[in-house]
């Protein structure tokens, strides 16, 4: 059972209409009819592409997880959680075309262990995508993803631990075409206990481009976004900008944006006024003699956003390291819209020439936005180390650790785990 507190991050203006009388077990169907809407976005997506784009043989390739693991809490022996095992089917859809495919993937996992007769359901995953350049100079993307579970550790979305199970949906599309940009994204983060508010965030972009050349664009952009706690609005920002991208030399380009933002806060009843600036700017590796691809892109109305990204890909290993601030809804006991900052990293490497060694892990903060309060930290590391025994299955030792701090009005939000377990993974990577 959760320990019910008084979070200081609880705005006071939380309006009587957000009563949470009525929301038990409303979580499963609100979560699946949204994912089944971005779901249905990009099968429209792909519907639209001319006839043939997405041409080609389904691949269909399923897979089962099975492992056995062991979770530690602080003060207590590795044996007092005894052992846990976990059974993980999915299953995996493609259907390539030239230049174009479609792929969709899903997971559900089970839990069995000594206190409870299994298998019992912990969580699901899911995640589409599709691709398309039906003409020259076009080209259309669109994206879902889906994840549910009650495991704090088996999530690897850099959030705040919630101690109860909750979902996060995610959506978007981008469309590119010689005059015009758009894209548009969506979350959704839905709890299932009572105690807890549903947070979602939207964010929309498009950029007219009147002027083109083959190393400078001129352009006219107008963004969005909005921001809900139970379906309220609590923050909305428009933004008109006008600005430049220009292609310095080969791998090196930039952008420059500037105009105004206007904000409505509902909640507090307030608008403002804000210069709006966007700065951006991509270096392959090489381009100014740096030995990794560099990107980064910031976005100023109300709040500053954006993210920096550094990174090296090669065929056997990956390293990369992306900082990102964002500006949004998560819900929970947050109940005004948030700000995040987070630190990510992924380490992947061949060992010994047989052996795959890969380190993930994600150090973040959030607070409210429109509140001075202390930030809410989390930390994340996952590793794992994994050996191919035959084409179809392979061996790994994993390791996860997650770590949030809490604060003397909220001590319940103080959360530490340990896991360590074995793994079988069965059929394609």
């Amino acid at each position: 059972m959760e320990p019910q507190v008084t979070h200081p991050f609880r705005s006071q203006h939380a309006r009587s209409r957000r009563s949470t009388a009525g929301r038990t077990r409303r979580f499963p169907a609100r979560a699946a009819s949204r994912f089944t809407s971005l779901a249905v976005l990009c099968l429209l997506a792909a519907a639209g592409t001319p006839h043939g784009a997405v041409a080609g043989p389904v691949s269909v390739n399923p897979g089962l997880d099975l492992e056995v693991r062991q979770d530690q809490l602080p003060n207590t022996n590795s044996s007092d959680e005894g052992w846990i095992a976990r059974l993980s089917p999915r299953l995996a859809l493609a259907r390539m075309g030239v230049g174009n495919s479609l792929e969709i993937m899903g997971v559900r996992s089970f839990d069995s262990n000594q206190r409870v007769s299994g298998p019992v359901w912990v969580g699901d995953e899911a995640a589409m995508r599709f691709i398309a350049s039906p003409a020259p100079h076009s080209y259309l993307s669109a994206n879902a993803g889906y994840v549910s579970s009650r495991d704090p550790l088996e999530n690897k979305a850099a959030i705040p631990v919630t101690f109860s199970e909750s979902a996060i949906s995610t959506g978007g599309a981008n469309l590119e075409l010689w005059r015009l940009e758009t894209r548009y994204d969506v979350r959704s983060h839905t709890y299932e206990s009572p105690g807890h508010l549903d947070g979602l965030s939207q964010n929309w972009e498009a950029t007219a481009i009147p002027f083109r050349r083959p190393d400078t664009q001129g352009t006219l952009g107008a963004r969005g976004r909005d921001v809900r706690i139970d379906h309220g609005p609590v923050l909305n920002t428009t933004a008109l900008t006008a600005g430049m991208r220009r292609t310095h030399f080969a791998g090196l380009s930039s952008e420059i944006e500037v105009g105004a933002a206007a904000t409505r806060d509902p909640v507090h009843t307030t608008n403002s006024w804000d210069l709006a600036v966007v700065a951006g700017a991509t270096a392959e590796r090489g381009a100014l003699r740096q030995p990794f691809d560099l990107r980064f892109r910031f976005m100023r109305d109300v709040a500053t956003t954006g993210f920096a990204e550094a990174s090296v890909p090669a065929r056997r290993r990956r390293f990369a390291v992306r900082w990102e601030q964002d500006l949004g809804a998560e819900g929970g006991r947050f109940h005004d819209a948030t700000l995040s900052k987070y630190l990510t990293f992924e380490a992947r490497d061949t060992v010994m020439s047989a052996y795959v060694l890969t380190v993930e892990g994600s150090f973040g903060q959030t607070r409210s936005f429109f509140q001075n309060s202390s930030w809410l930290r989390t930390n994340r590391v996952w590793a794992s180390l994994s050996r191919s025994v035959l084409p179809w299955l392979w061996a790994g030792l994993d390791y996860s650790f997650v770590n949030q701090d809490g604060d003397p009005s909220a001590p319940s939000w103080e959360f530490q785990r340990n896991r360590v377990g074995l793994r079988l993974t069965m059929g394609a990577q």
